[in-house]
């Protein structure tokens, strides 16, 4: 259903953007991805090689509109449509609203949400010429209306309310176009490998949800019919705080 696909991947030299990268390669998709540093685009390139995917890594920081200018005019460079957009990157940023200091709070905003909305801006010329487009933000909990069971930042907060409501005036706008726009809003979770079966004997609420569970729901998004649009996804799920990890 996705070989052959083009996607683009925003965070993908480590952690779960750098499984995704190598969860959509195993499908036969054509991985492109930014990171911030030239070390970590290696390692999900390598990765990829070894198994005989397809990928390409550029260096982007999402806190930059210069960089992100830079980075979408190489993927769009490729006669090649965009078909998947995935939204991961962000800033992590913990603690209270007087603990972090300006230039900790602007970047979490910009790479989080600013960045997100220009690249996905810049892109939408290579996502029209896809007769299939989807463009999935990974959003998290914490842009959930009244949750707070987080240490996050009130800046991080703020950044994931954002980029809820960009995602879901998106999805109504580009719907008129045949773009699918999701949005996931996944608790806290834990990556226990790229080769890692979910855990089935773990009861709700006894453990952090597996990544993988996250990209089996993107999968399973990605591979409907044009004629279903999923628009949201919420997961129920405890969160660090609630297991005392």
């Amino acid at each position: 259903m996705l070989r052959g696909k083009r996607a683009v991947i925003t965070g993908g030299g480590g952690g779960f953007g750098q499984a995704l990268c190598v969860w959509l390669a195993r499908e036969g998709v054509e991985v492109d991805f930014c990171a911030r540093h030239d070390d970590d685009i290696q390692k999900t390139c390598s990765i990829i090689a070894t198994e005989n995917g397809i990928a390409k890594g550029y260096i982007c920081d999402l806190t930059q509109p210069e960089s992100i200018s830079q980075f979408s005019s190489q993927l769009l460079t490729s006669d090649k449509p965009i078909d998947i957009l995935i939204l991961n990157a962000a800033q992590w940023l913990s603690g209270r609203l007087d603990d972090q200091p300006d230039t900790e709070i602007i970047n979490t905003v910009s790479s989080g949400l600013t960045g997100s909305i220009l690249l996905t801006q810049a892109l939408l010329a290579g996502l029209r010429r896809s007769d299939s487009a989807d463009i999935i933000s990974i959003i998290s909990s914490c842009g959930v209306p009244n949750f707070t069971n987080s240490i996050a930042h009130p800046a991080f907060f703020a950044s994931k309310h954002g980029l809820s409501g960009f995602t879901t005036k998106l999805s109504q706008q580009l719907s008129e176009e045949n773009i699918r726009v999701t949005g996931l809003y996944p608790p806290d979770f834990e990556l226990t490998g790229l080769d890692t079966c979910v855990d089935s004997q773990s009861r709700m609420g006894e453990r952090l949800m597996n990544g993988r569970s996250i990209w089996e729901t993107i999968r399973f998004v990605l591979s409907q019919p044009r004629s279903c649009h999923i628009s949201s996804i919420y997961f129920q799920g405890p969160t660090r705080e609630d297991l005392g990890v």
